[in-house]
């Protein structure tokens, strides 16, 4: 189990929601006050979107309360790069002395104002993109306060690596996601990255939208990064202490992993490799993971047949998954992986079990029915608003509503840590407790977790960092009566309904997925 400390997630930035004061150290300005469009650089500038053109998407978000329309104009491609432009507008309704500063909400974890956690998705691509960024972090993005006020428009821009697909979807923290932008040529960007404050050479992240599936008695877990999969099986369900014989149970489990396979695999190499604990010597570690990635590998052959060539590795004690000397990294450590290609890029590959769903640890609501939730002794209620279908995979809404006085943010809402083959998906601690990396989908022996992708690479025997398909920072404080919609994308299980877990916090069941 891992469970970060709360004060250092929230430490390093200042938060600012409507009326919320908030206090930098140097000259950082003042995300409280207005910005005066005279002296705003590209991108921040407050420029009219009353009549936006025909392929300008545009849509109404709710923030806290207040409603903002947006409006994303067609993104622009030259050179490898695309510019990203949308306008925002608090609409007039809103209480005349409101003020609410993109530059806050929009900015990435660790940094002060800029609007550098949007991120474009192309779903049918199965890939994600994230803004430019240059050494320090810094990113190519507008980074003014770019406070909106009733019934002023406001502009922000980015730069990502520019994609293939004809549109795209914009995925916005706390506003939903923005559907089909067309994606147009151009012959060049303007601004420039370095006119938007990130100079030098810069990484434009393009990575492939991973899922990752672990069953109900942790007996298996299954991931797909692009079109490998992985299904990673406990050896300490498949086989006795410091044995290497299957028992009549692991055989079951390893018969599903085949009928997995033949499912959703492409025909070719399956390869096997046998893991450890560092318990024991490494000759021992390695000789023992050779022996039980052969037992495993004996068990598939004449599941999956001709079509397939099942290659075996044993690795020891070398390439934990989680590192670490405690009970449960060794836990985890102690397995065997089957990896294969999958038919396609984001296809969902169910953890193996045996196991039923288990019985709700929270409150249970059913369809769009909200349910009560208490976290840390704070009362709040949540619903889903909505689940969509869109290219192989669900969009799903969630209105968490604070219902006891003061102010706060989100954290822990969705849980706070991380825990059995979850363990070694590479997740910040931030994600962990700010995120909704714990809203989860329930199947018939194994649950779903939010659709990730490989944010960084893991470098000296770390882990790959992660970023996941949510609202990742819910860093934001909310007051009585106030509510955040959070967004989930997750890859489609299939079916007309689905039900949205949260381990120790609620369950929302049958709820309906719409085209």
């Amino acid at each position: 189990m891992r469970r970060p400390a709360p004060a250092s997630v929230v430490a390093s930035v200042c938060l600012t929601v409507l009326l919320a004061a908030c206090t930098s150290g140097g000259d950082a300005p003042d995300p409280t006050t207005s910005v005066d469009a005279s002296s705003t650089s590209a991108g921040a500038s407050a420029t009219s979107t009353s009549t936006p053109a025909p392929s300008v998407v545009t849509t109404t978000a709710d923030y806290l309360g207040a409603r903002v329309d947006i409006a994303v104009h067609p993104l622009e491609v030259a050179g490898g790069k695309a510019l990203l432009t949308a306008d925002f507008t608090l609409q007039g309704d809103a209480p005349a002395a409101s003020i609410m500063s993109l530059g806050v909400i929009l900015r990435s974890p660790g940094s002060y104002l800029n609007v550098g956690r949007i991120r474009l998705l192309d779903l049918p691509g199965s890939t994600v993109f994230e803004v430019g960024r240059g050494s320090g972090r810094t990113a190519s993005t507008s980074g003014e306060p770019l406070n909106l006020e009733p019934g002023q428009p406001v502009t922000v821009q980015a730069i990502f690596a520019a994609p293939t697909s004809s549109s795209v979807d914009v995925l916005l923290p706390y506003l939903g996601l923005v559907e089909g932008v067309p994606v147009e040529t151009a012959t060049t960007l303007e601004p420039t990255p370095e006119a938007l404050g990130a100079p030098g050479d810069l990484t434009y992240l393009k990575a492939p939208i991973d899922a990752f599936d672990v069953a109900y008695d942790s007996s298996s877990a299954a991931r797909v990064e692009g079109d490998a999969a992985t299904v990673a099986l406990s050896s300490d369900v498949l086989f006795a202490s410091d044995e290497a014989t299957l028992t009549s149970a692991a055989k079951k489990v390893v018969d599903q992993a085949a009928d997995e396979i033949l499912a959703t695999g492409r025909a070719g190499v399956v390869t096997v490799v046998g893991h450890t604990d560092d318990v024991d010597t490494d000759a021992y570690n390695l000789a023992l993971s050779t022996k039980r990635a052969n037992a495993v590998a004996d068990e598939l052959r004449p599941r999956l047949g001709s079509g397939y060539t099942v290659r075996t590795v044993g690795k020891g004690e070398s390439d934990p998954a989680v590192r670490g000397t405690s009970a449960a990294a060794r836990k985890a450590n102690r397995r065997v992986e089957i990896r294969y290609t999958t038919t396609a890029a984001g296809t969902r590959v169910t953890a193996p079990a045996s196991e039923p769903a288990p019985k709700a640890s929270g409150p249970v609501g059913s369809g769009s029915t909200s349910v009560p939730v208490t976290v840390d002794d704070v009362d709040y209620t949540v619903a889903a608003a909505g689940v969509q279908r869109r290219d192989g995979f669900l969009v799903g809404s969630l209105a968490v509503t604070r219902t006891s006085d003061g102010r706060g943010s989100l954290q822990g809402f969705f849980g706070d840590y991380a825990e059995g083959l979850a363990l070694g998906r590479g997740l910040s601690a931030t994600t962990l407790a700010v995120g909704a990396f714990g809203a989860t989908l329930l199947g018939e022996s194994s649950r779903s977790y939010p659709a990730d992708y490989v944010a960084a690479k893991g470098s000296s025997g770390e882990p790959d960092r992660r970023g996941v398909l949510t609202d990742e920072f819910l860093d934001q404080p909310m007051g009585q009566g106030q509510t955040a919609t959070v967004t989930v994308v997750w890859p489609d299980p299939g079916g007309d309904t689905v039900s949205i877990d949260v381990p120790q916090r609620f369950r929302l069941t049958d709820v309906p997925v719409t085209p």
